[in-house]
């Protein structure tokens, strides 16, 4: 397997991590005049099983811009879908293992974004499907989302906390699930930004209603980290007492772990997972709640974001809100993952 950018989250150190983000914060500033050639010929592959606006126009600004191609191939219609060995169906699929190793032979980079009901919404199914490719591959694989984590996502929110609140080191962050119509958020967002957070040297509060735990193994990762850098970790199941003074909210809704199929071809438990979200439907992110936070506190969300659910419109298009600002920073994160994995001198 190659060097790539698959679960940086669990995998790159604090101080690694901390390094990078002061690389990413230097290069944005020198895009897009003087980083207009750092990726000069290079493809990259796109493969995106879910919508996406962010992930797929930064990307493919961004490597436009710095001389490079990217190509997007559509893996459920436009080719023949990339599949694990249980999953092919003749004419229908191809093994990743081939698409991987083909692909490899003609570019630079892969860069996948897979979650939910295109890996049957078996948590961990589609890392899964990403582990096959970064094993086959001879190229950088990177992940644009998958169900466990969303690192690119993760480098962009710590990028919009730096400009925003200088040194993190002792700062305050609430990572709070919210409300929304829909069940089917991953828990990407949330698993990648307490790692992201806890590297910098944040003390992080996780506000969930209990039903929506994240990940254990993601949980004692976060502890590990934390003991290195002095950070600390709460969890509360107040949603109020989640806000308590933090220096940032960011406040999304994921869905419930418990609730999904344990197996491929088991149905989710949709009865089961819409009565886990009805009773909080308070946990929506107001002036009121907010007033909770420090004084001059900044509210974050990925986006797209369910307005008058998750988050209040005078909240979101308000003053306390760093959402677009954190949008922007998608661009500039990705460049410097790009450039991280493919010109890596660049970043010096």
């Amino acid at each position: 397997m190659t060097a790539g950018w698959l679960a940086p989250d669990l995998t790159m150190n604090a101080a690694d991590y901390r390094e990078l983000v002061g690389a990413a914060l230097a290069f944005k500033q020198r895009y897009p005049q003087h980083t207009e050639c750092v990726l000069r010929g290079k493809a990259i592959y796109f493969l995106f099983y879910n919508p996406s606006l962010r992930t797929r126009s930064s990307f493919q600004t961004g490597l436009s811009r710095m001389g490079g191609h990217p190509i997007t191939l559509d893996p459920q219609n436009g080719i023949y879908t990339p599949a694990l060995p249980e999953a092919e169906i003749p004419y229908s699929t191809e093994r990743v293992a081939d698409v991987a190793r083909v692909l490899s032979a003609y570019g630079d980079a892969i860069a996948i974004r897979m979650y939910g009901a295109p890996a049957g919404w078996v948590y961990g199914g589609a890392h899964r499907h990403l582990e096959a490719f970064a094993k086959w591959a001879s190229v950088p694989v990177i992940n644009m989302e998958c169900d466990r984590f969303h690192p690119c996502q993760a480098l962009a929110d710590v990028m919009t906390l730096r400009e925003r609140l200088g040194g993190l080191t002792g700062r305050r962050l609430c990572i709070s699930w919210a409300y929304s119509g829909s069940w089917h958020k991953p828990v990407a967002v949330p698993q990648s930004l307490l790692l992201a957070a806890v590297k910098s040297g944040m003390d992080v509060t996780l506000a969930h209603p209990p039903a929506f735990a994240l990940d254990p193994a993601v949980m004692n990762a976060a502890e590990k980290f934390a003991d290195q850098t002095g950070a600390r970790v709460r969890v509360t199941h107040d949603f109020r007492d989640g806000m308590s003074d933090a220096h940032a909210v960011y406040a999304k809704s994921w869905c419930s772990l418990t609730h999904l199929p344990a197996h491929a071809g088991e149905p989710v438990d949709e009865t089961a997972m819409r009565a886990a979200f009805e009773p909080h439907r308070h946990w929506c992110v107001d002036q009121a709640v907010m007033g909770h936070a420090a004084p001059n506190a900044g509210y974050l969300h990925c986006l797209p974001a369910d307005r008058g659910q998750e988050v209040a419109d005078d909240v979101i298009d308000g003053p306390q809100s760093w959402v677009f600002q954190q949008a922007a920073n998608r661009l500039h994160a990705q460049n410097a993952i790009m450039a991280h994995l493919l010109n890596p001198g660049c970043l010096a």
